[in-house]
């Protein structure tokens, strides 16, 4: 079984060859997060689904966590851009350990192994065809094919030897299913790198019926975020019949792989008091000259138009790259590809959103990359810029948790060279959650001005990891006291125990020669692989924020929560409010009028929402509130 040879491994190589681990995730925050902004039943039902017409096609491109409700039936993969590794176009489904609610199918069993993830087609005439199509009926004759891309592994869980990901055809003559398709776990080098096309013909005639469907499943641990498998670009589809009277299988489309990244040299966000103090020319020299998008074409050879946008938090337009009308073109021949562009500006030329923070949307876009009938959701990548009251270099996702195994007293640090002096007054921490919980476990909170030779300027004992689906899982360790802090200094802890603390590591940005361990004395860069500790010092000695931006007033009165129709408002001295306003969870800004103690929310979707009040004074006041119908 699995969790014997992790737990072998663990014991007789990682305890006597190395003190640095990476752990899979217990649980998924971000499943969670999302749950907490969209309160909706994770779970959906099969039944009294309306049956659809060829061609199924999905890439999971798409916002959100969950799979598209046009498509699929159930929610029990996690739809994300974080955890493969070259994608066949951005976005992927990842078959795992993990439930619907993003919490293990099996608690505490570390043998328990069967079938876990599902995903579930909506039923599909494969009988009847649609008149679009010149009506009739489908026959073998008509070369319907099931094609889709699969990876072992990814950033994740490598699936053992006896995990599987199979594929299942449904009869909806017999109510049966039937296994067409699986594959093996365990990984040769480099297969956690690529995916593998299949591309399977139909041609049973028992299938050909109205109400067929196909479902993924995979075989693994159900403990965690384990024996991961991630699926990419699924099309059940018509062949095209070519002059020559062969099928083309190809699959033609333009898309982007990675998500967009900071345009912040060094850093994913930098404190925006800071960022404000700075002159021009330094705030164009902690610019990024040049983005860079990944693409990959997929069987075209046509030209695509490129396009780059930033907007401030207001949705105005202040810098970019490529005219309106999409005129940038890139002479492509089938492959990947990266292309680099200018980045004009990205300086607080707007006011700010709060007097503490902003934000700017970044959009890349093909204008005309949809052209070869590709999906148009793989052609957009929106990445938010922003600026709070920390520093970070992670992308918010823990992909596994970093431990320091057989390391009592132990040490990890992550250097930040900061660009103004300022006063720390916190730390936020993320902790991967394991069936296993180390909340009990003690570590003290270490500031250091040099590691070599060690100096450190501040220390808090006594702490314990705080698992919080909040904001993508990061804790607020407030200091007891504010530090005044400059230059370069290191942020990071040191445990009590041997037992491995779960630190949030991210495998999608790279700072390992910012990441330092320490259990003998010495320092060491971190090695066990790339990526970033989820750990961010907050700055400033003004109100602390918790998470994205906001300022939390308790002067702010907002009921019924959750609202329905209506809110009600009180303000503990309305007559100093000048304006409000209220911002979806993604930042876009649905009111701004003058103060009034009631808001009409009806026209509202379901989730997360934030109320700021402008002050006469200058200042700011926010609090967040959930709409449910």
């Amino acid at each position: 079984m699995r969790a014997v040879i992790f737990i072998f491994l663990f014991l007789t190589c990682f305890r006597l060859q190395a003190q640095e681990e990476l752990v899979p995730p217990g649980t998924n925050p971000v499943i969670k997060k999302y749950l907490m902004e969209n309160p909706v039943s994770a779970l959906r039902g099969a039944a009294a689904v309306n049956t659809i017409d060829l061609p199924l096609i999905d890439d999971f491109s798409y916002e959100g966590v969950y799979p598209d409700t046009a498509l699929w039936i159930d929610n029990y993969v996690f739809v994300n851009k974080t955890f493969a590794r070259n994608p066949v176009t951005i976005g992927v489904a990842t078959f795992d350990g993990l439930n619907a609610d993003g919490n293990a199918y099996v608690d505490n069993n570390p043998l328990a192994q069967s079938s876990c993830d599902t995903l579930t087609s909506k039923p599909v005439f494969l009988l009847t065809r649609p008149g679009s199509q010149g009506g009739g009926q489908y026959s073998p004759d008509d070369s319907i094919r099931l094609g889709f891309f699969f990876q072992k592994k990814g950033w994740g869980d490598t699936p053992d030897n006896l995990d599987s990901l199979v594929l299942e055809f449904f009869n909806p003559s017999t109510s049966r299913w039937t296994r067409q398709w699986f594959s093996r776990g365990g990984i040769t080098a480099g297969q956690d790198t690529i995916f593998n096309e299949v591309n399977i013909s139909i041609n049973d005639t028992a299938f050909f019926k109205d109400g067929f469907q196909f479902r993924f499943r995979n075989y693994g641990s159900q403990t965690g975020a384990l024996d991961q498998w991630h699926l990419d670009y699924v099309r059940l589809y018509k062949a095209k019949n070519t002059f020559s009277g062969q099928y083309d299988t190809t699959l033609y489309d333009v898309a982007f792989i990675n998500p967009a990244i900071s345009l912040i040299e060094g850093f994913t966000s930098i404190p925006w008091n800071a960022w404000k103090s700075l002159s021009v020319n330094d705030q164009e020299t902690l610019t990024k000259d040049n983005g860079s998008m990944v693409y990959r074409n997929l069987g075209s050879l046509q030209d695509i138009g490129f396009n780059h946008r930033i907007y401030d938090f207001n949705g105005s337009r202040v810098g970019g790259h490529g005219a309106d009308n999409g005129n940038i073109f890139v002479s492509i021949q089938p492959g990947q590809y990266s292309y680099s562009y200018p980045v004009d500006t990205l300086l607080p030329l707007t006011p700010e959103w709060t007097p503490d923070s902003s934000f700017y949307t970044v959009k890349n876009f093909f204008s005309n990359g949809n052209v070869f009938e590709g999906l148009k959701s793989n052609d957009t990548v929106e990445y938010r810029q922003f600026f709070s009251n920390y520093y970070s270099y992670d992308d918010g996702t823990a992909e596994a948790g970093y431990d320091l195994v057989n390391t009592p007293q132990g040490k990890l640090a992550q250097q930040f060279n900061l660009i103004v002096p300022d006063t720390l007054r916190a730390v936020r921490m993320h902790f991967v959650q394991q069936s296993q919980s180390v909340a009990n476990k003690l570590f003290t909170i270490k500031i250091w001005s040099s590691l070599n030779p060690e100096v450190v300027i501040y220390q808090e004992s006594n702490q314990r990891p705080v698992y919080t689906s909040e904001l993508n899982g990061f804790a607020t360790y407030v200091l007891d006291q504010l530090v005044p802090v400059s230059g370069t200094i290191y942020v990071g802890f040191q445990q009590v125990l041997a037992d491995g603390l779960h630190l949030g590591f991210d495998r999608n940005t790279t700072s390992n020669n910012r990441m330092f361990y320490n259990f003998n004395g010495n320092w060491l860069n971190v090695a066990v692989a790339n990526g970033s500790f989820m750990i961010r010092p907050v700055m400033g000695d003004s109100a602390l924020f918790t998470g994205t931006p906001e300022v939390v007033s308790d002067k702010i009165e907002i009921f019924p929560i959750p609202a329905g129709n209506t809110i009600n408002i009180r303000y503990a001295t309305s007559e100093q409010v000048e304006r409000m306003f209220v911002y979806s969870a993604d930042g876009r800004k649905l009111e701004d009028a003058p103060f009034a103690e009631s808001l009409q929310t009806d026209s509202y979707s379901p989730g997360l929402y934030f109320l700021n009040l402008k002050l006469r004074n200058g200042r700011t006041a926010m609090q967040r509130f959930v709409v449910q119908h």
